[in-house]
């Protein structure tokens, strides 16, 4: 008799099975019984000369995301009642089932059953019987092979009925693992509930940026949303005041606003050339506003009589036998091109440029009526570290005249007017404009990558320094016209936060937000409209608005769609104090069904370099990912990274691991003695690009991990400094003042490379192989120094991947990689790792 329920689609599996390890699938969702229509058969054959049979329509998919099911459950032996057709009619039936495990399993899936039937991997034919019809229920019909890899997968069973089959459709799907794999996860479907895995966090939902009109009546939001091996961007017109969708459109990136009205502007291309369109934020319509405009990417003046356009001109040409080379940049690929900047009058279509010579020029900043632009030229001096020097100039179209705001200085980024006075506001580091924002004692160079805003008067040249006791390292800054001040984002630690710069009083106030780590933001220049975007540990994107008394109103939970069904353990801070004093911010996640009373092996992740981990649940190392597969997962900033002030960022400085690597080991270990639920004997660790070389490093200096995954690393110093192409630019901070002959020991006692030798944890090393960041060298160096030494180590390259590995298909194995190699040694599981890496008679 079949039993049903009234609740909607929440799929639960039963452990019912005939050994220790099968399982039978006992609920599931149906989603009803159709009749089938024959299709007319004008021949009797098709075109490989086959017969119609009814059976080939088992291979057609069934798609049933987004269908209404009823659940139904097997009866007490398992098997599933099909409705049986009425006389000459034939009928499909469909039925869903989750699958779900928190690691690796594979093993087969067995349907039993004496009618037609089909499984399918979501739309993804897995196998079929067609017309061979099984004899009895204790002989499989269909019995293919099944492989989860931390995922869930949506099992599709399609039945085909006659109202001649001399035995019903019922059915009984079994699933039978490996010896030594683990079984499917039957309490998860059973509750519901989904975990955090790499297939949720490469799909779904992304927050990109917000663009608000000038008035603040419309908002431009663009999100992002990954599909299978691919991803679409679309963009939504929100009101401004009520955060209501008007319009959602994928036609707008990179659409702007104009300068003072709600009108947006982007350019679209033709057979004819490129035009300029404007667009109505509501109804789209667009008109063609300046047609055939020549160069690339643009700026409008406020005052909109001229477009600012920039144009790339082209160096001279390399020889292709023999090439000299003019300076240390020139490998990079259009390292002798420069970027000119041309005038384009709306009324008269001149286009004449705006700057003539062989150095690249940038327009930094309109003033607020557009008679003045602030332009940027740029060079280098690689006599004087950290070589690359920035001169600004003021310039005064309709005169001709140029004023200079400084001239050669090192570490500057965005240059911005100060409206109503002859101020702009820079970033620089705190070594910029002669060290006047830097607080470290005795000289003390600062980190270059740790952003101040100063405050330079034009006229005299004077600098102020605004952040000089300011701990945040500035991301951002966007000028608020109505309210005459700059909104900043910045790093706080491993938050992002928003502050407030009152350019009357040079004040800088924390504005209260709702997230950990602030996105990104927009502000309408003449209005009061401001919205912001981020997400916290413990939650996704979310997009608010934020009103003039600073109370935050939540417009679109993101959050909430994609964690609904979704379990895991909220993190918990966990921050540790170095003998010397210095705090060391960290966090964690906790497995989802965590038993206090059993021991969990444990990963550690942490960058090490410049830039701080920030509080977001998702990641690329997704600690919660890894939570989902049965560790404790922990990451921290150690020492040397901007956001916790001057100080703290300075010890990145000619240290290359030093107080970092101190600063990991003692937080390991503080954990671990913390939390007795942490078996300290299977703690891993992993990093990428300067974290790859702390994690080869951290292994010449402590036998703390079971096992390490270095992503990118860098294993000889020198051979980075020389062959990555921001090797020499990294290393004036890095390195600052050291090179290989004046401080060798720097870069050999603090190279991996130079101590494998130290090395016995098991290591593994992946790389791009088109990598011009951190050559693959580096992790090849590594690899052959540890064969010959007779250690633990496995080097994967990944084909055709830069820095970052991004192609979808390459990604996913890449990842699939990392969390076999932790499975296998920190878990004792080598059948995953042995399934994506079969031994070979070369294994040497």
């Amino acid at each position: 008799m079949k039993r049903t329920t009234t609740s909607l689609a929440l799929l639960a599996l039963c452990l019912a099975g005939s050994t220790a390890q099968a399982q039978t699938l006992t609920k599931a969702t149906s989603y009803g019984t159709h009749a089938v229509s024959r299709p007319v058969m004008i021949d009797s054959v098709d075109v490989h000369n086959q017969k119609f049979s009814l059976g080939s329509l088992l291979k057609t998919s069934y798609k049933t995301e987004g269908l209404k099911g009823t659940s139904v459950a097997a009866a007490s032996n398992g098997f599933f009642a099909v409705a049986q057709p009425a006389s000459g009619a034939s009928t499909f039936s469909s039925y869903s089932f989750p699958l779900i495990s928190q690691g690796f399993t594979k093993g087969t899936l067995k349907l039993y059953g004496r009618a037609r039937y089909a499984l399918y991997d979501g739309e993804t034919l897995l196998g079929s019987n067609e017309d061979k019809l099984a004899e009895s229920d204790t002989v499989p019909a269909v019995s293919v092979p099944l492989t989860l890899i931390a995922t869930n997968k949506n099992l599709v069973v399609k039945v085909l009925s006659t109202a001649e089959d001399k035995a019903r459709g019922d059915f009984k799907l079994v699933f039978e693992p490996e010896e030594g794999l683990p079984q499917l996860d039957l309490k998860a479907a059973s509750d519901g509930v989904r975990y955090i895995n790499w297939n949720y966090l490469t799909h779904g939902k992304r927050l990109y940026y917000t663009h608000v009109s000038p008035s603040g009546k419309y908002v431009l939001v663009t999100y992002t949303e990954r599909a299978p091996k691919k991803g679409v961007s679309y963009q939504e017109i929100r009101e401004g005041a009520t955060g209501k969708v008007l319009r959602t459109t994928q036609s707008l990136y990179g659409a702007e606003w104009m300068p003072d009205e709600d009108v947006l502007v982007m350019k679209t291309s033709n057979r004819a050339g490129d035009q300029l369109v404007k667009i109505d934020p509501v109804s789209g319509r667009s008109t063609v506003w300046i047609d055939k405009i020549p160069g690339e990417s643009f700026m409008i003046s406020p005052d909109k009589r001229s477009i600012y356009i920039y144009e790339e001109v082209k160096g001279p040409e390399k020889d292709k036998l023999l090439i000299r080379r003019l300076s240390p940049d020139d490998r990079q690929p259009g390292a002798r091109d420069r970027q000119a900047l041309y005038r384009y009058d709306i009324a008269t279509g001149v286009y004449e440029p705006v700057l003539y010579g062989h150095r690249s020029v940038s327009l930094l900043d309109f003033s607020a009526d557009g008679s003045q632009l602030l332009l940027g030229l740029y060079t280098k001096d690689w006599q004087h570290s950290p070589f690359d020097q920035t001169t600004v100039l003021r310039y005064t179209p309709a005169t001709g005249r140029i004023d200079t705001v400084f001239t050669k200085q090192f570490e500057i980024g965005s240059v911005s007017f100060i409206p109503g006075t002859e101020d702009v506001l820079a970033m620089g580091s705190p070594n910029s404009f002669g060290g006047v924002g830097n607080t470290l004692p005795n000289g003390r160079v600062g980190n270059g990558y740790e952003h101040e805003l100063f405050r330079v008067n034009i006229p005299t040249g004077r600098v102020t320094p605004l952040t000089r006791d300011f701990d945040p390292s500035v991301d951002h800054v966007q000028y608020h016209a109505k309210g005459k001040a700059f909104y900043i984002l910045a790093d706080n630690g491993s938050r992002q936060s928003l502050y407030r710069l009152d350019v009357k009083t040079n004040k800088i106030t924390q504005i209260d937000t709702k997230e950990d780590v602030v996105r990104g933001f927009g502000v309408a220049s003449h209005g009061n409209t401001f919205y912001y975007f981020g997400q916290s540990l413990n939650n996704a994107d979310r997009l608010y608005s934020l009103d003039a008394s600073g109370k935050s109103k939540l417009i679109w939970d993101i959050s909430a769609e994609k964690l609904r069904g979704v379990k895991f353990t909220p993190a918990k801070d966990f921050v540790y104090r170095t003998p010397d004093g210095v705090d060391i911010d960290g966090w964690y996640y906790l497995p989802p069904n965590f038993d206090p009373s059993k021991k969990y092996p444990m990963i550690v992740y942490y960058y090490g370099g410049t830039i701080p981990l920030s509080r977001e649940l998702e990641t690329t190392y997704d600690l919660a990912m890894f939570a989902a597969q049965g560790y404790v997962a922990y990451s921290l900033n150690p020492r040397g990274t901007v956001g916790y002030g001057q100080s703290f960022a300075a010890d990145h400085l000619n240290a290359w691991g030093t107080k970092t690597s101190d600063d990991i080991i003692g937080a390991v270990k503080a954990f671990a003695a913390a939390h007795p639920f942490v078996d300290a004997k299977k703690i891993g660790c992993a990093g990428a690009s300067y974290g790859g070389f702390m994690t080869q490093y951290l292994q010449t200096r402590t036998d703390l991990f079971a096992a390490a995954a270095s992503h990118a690393g860098i294993s000889s110093i020198s051979s980075y400094w020389a062959g990555g192409y921001w090797g020499m630019s990294y290393s004036t901070v890095a390195s600052e003042g050291s090179y290989p002959w004046n401080n060798p020991e720097l870069y050999t006692k603090h190279s991996p490379l130079f101590n494998a030798d130290k090395i016995h944890t098991p290591l593994l090393l992946l790389h791009g192989t088109s990598d011009v960041n951190v050559p693959p060298s580096e992790s090849t160096a590594m690899y052959n120094a540890l064969k010959i030494l007779g250690r633990t180590v496995e080097l994967i390259e990944v084909t055709g991947e830069d820095h970052h590995i991004l192609e979808p298909e390459r990604q996913d194995r890449w990842m699939q990689t990392i969390q076999a190699w932790f499975a296998k040694h920190l878990q004792g599981n080598s059948q995953w790792w042995d399934h994506l890496y079969p031994k070979t008679p070369l294994d040497l």
